[in-house]
């Protein structure tokens, strides 16, 4: 047995690069049970207890990021101070100012460090086809997208008045925007909610601590049995090397891609609302069904919810306001500026952008064939036509994430190709043989996530009728079991990279 090595641990505390904490990880629940303990200690005293929680909420930014930390403290004190400064203001030519002033440093910050080489890249392909673009040395801090768009959440609310005094506090402030549970990939709470929670007592009862576990324990689910199972076992591979695969490859990939990019981030959101049930803390959930949408209208209802609507508050309705002298032409305009904006902020490539714009089509194919969706709904069973609606809008979405794993918009067009013309179904009971558990894994997946909510209602009402030490038990013996079970390095979640 090793002797301890003082450097080693210390080093194994500081950022590196190579391998950065994710929340999945054995090192992250050994740093989250030393600091819950602090946090229980001092959880009587709101300046400890804040404290506490801000200050591994930066530590955890700084393991997944390193010096980026301070680019985070500083954009938090930026719109802290333009809070400040909008509240105290007269003339609403200054408070616009002051907006402008914010949107430029936080937008500017989000376009320098995300979109850079994409646009160099973009402007090459225009002006000089086939030359080699500038690519800059710029590194992404992790989760920019997400706390640019929460800070902005208090600088516009400030504006529009629906937060009536600023934060009096610079420590809460920052806390806010560190926040650790959705630093990482949201869900994107707006300030005027999480902020109050900063300054009352959380409330930490026996349901809520059993919530907490519950949802962890089930993200954990989601995450390592289904997601990267599909992923590690099948889905990666055929998008790594479609050349390799055959059509029915491509064609079964596709389905897999959208199961794995859903029970990746829903697995996330459940493990980030544990962790504040477990502080006392309410986090918007992130899912609510989506694959049981009848549209691409109701599918953003109910996927990413907190995107949705933020989009939706602060870009789409003031659009939408602006242009309202050219009636349905103006909302279109303003639902296609929006998922345009919606797939660039997913990523800097055409891919996303395509994928935006697709999404953007089918709603405004939603708005136009109301009417006539109507007529038809009129002349079948009800249950019926919501059952075909459901098929043809999960199918829109399975075909159209390709664009999220493809690593080009041609690498798409091609994988698209592959999908429809080079299909040999009568290939799938050999095909079975090959990937039979991530596809059984897959259809049981849908098919629990298809189940009505009172369902997982009972289930978890049974594991809070539970003594507190079978439940402790419950978990470690499920954390063992998925570690032991999938014995590949742990995938960060997909969401990190948009």
């Amino acid at each position: 047995m090793g002797s301890f090595n003082l450097q080693d641990f210390l080093q194994a505390l500081t950022y590196n690069p190579a391998n950065p904490l994710m929340y999945q990880s054995v090192t992250f629940f050994l740093l989250f049970g030393v600091f819950y303990l602090l946090y229980s200690v001092c959880f009587n005293s709101r300046p400890l207890r804040n404290g506490i929680l801000l200050l591994f909420s930066l530590y955890f930014y700084y393991k997944l990021s390193g010096l980026f930390v301070f680019i985070l403290i500083a954009m938090a004190t930026s719109d802290y101070l333009i809070g400040h400064g909008m509240h105290r203001s007269k003339k609403s030519s200054a408070k616009n100012l002051l907006l402008a002033l914010s949107v430029i440093i936080n937008v500017g910050a989000l376009f320098y460090y995300k979109y850079t080489n994409f646009l160099l890249e973009t402007w090459t392909g225009i002006v000089s086809p086939g030359a080699e673009p500038l690519v800059l040395k710029i590194i992404q801090p992790i989760g920019i997208s997400y706390f640019v768009f929460k800070t902005l959440t208090y600088v516009f609310d400030i504006h529009r008045e629906m937060i009536e005094k600023p934060e009096k506090s610079w420590f809460r402030y920052v806390l806010f925007v560190s926040f650790f549970p959705n630093i990482l990939a949201g869900p994107i709470s707006k300030a005027r909610d999480l902020l109050p929670q900063f300054i009352s007592k959380p409330d930490i009862s026996k349901k809520a601590l059993s919530m907490g576990i519950f949802l962890i324990m089930l993200g954990l689910i989601k995450k390592i049995a289904v997601a990267d199972y599909i992923a590690a076992n099948f889905v990666d591979r055929i998008f790594e090397s479609p050349e390799f695969f055959t059509g029915l490859d491509a064609f079964m990939a596709s389905y897999g891609a959208m199961t794995q990019l859903f029970f990746d981030f829903a697995g996330y959101t459940d493990m980030m609302v544990g962790f504040g049930f477990l502080m006392g803390f309410t986090i918007e959930h992130n899912f609510n069904k989506p694959f049981l949408a009848g549209n691409i209208s109701e599918f953003w209802r109910r996927w990413h919810i907190t995107l949705y609507n933020w989009l939706n508050e602060y870009l789409y309705q003031p659009l939408a306001f602006a242009w309202r002298r050219w009636k349905l032409a103006g909302a279109m305009l303003a639902v296609f500026l929006t998922f345009f904006i919606s797939g660039l902020w997913h990523g800097a490539a055409i891919t996303f952008v395509v994928w935006g714009l697709l999404h953007g089509t089918a709603i405004a194919w939603d708005v136009f064939s109301s009417s006539t969706r109507k007529k038809v709904q009129k002349k079948m069973p009800k249950a019926l036509y919501k059952v075909i609606s459901i098929i043809i809008t999960f199918h829109f979405l399975v075909f159209t994430s390709v664009l999220l794993k493809a690593k080009t918009f041609g690498d798409a067009l091609d994988f698209w190709k592959k999908m429809f013309s080079e299909v040999d179904f009568g290939m799938f009971s050999k095909w079975f043989g090959i990937y039979s558990a991530p596809f059984l894994i897959m259809i049981i997946a849908l098919i629990l996530q298809w189940l009505p909510n009172k369902m997982y209602t009972a289930i978890f009402n049974f594991f809070k009728s539970w003594h507190w030490a079978i439940k402790a038990l419950a978990f470690a013996v499920l954390v063992i079991i998925l570690y032991q079970l999938y014995i590949l390095e742990a995938m960060p979640f997909i969401y990190i990279q948009f």
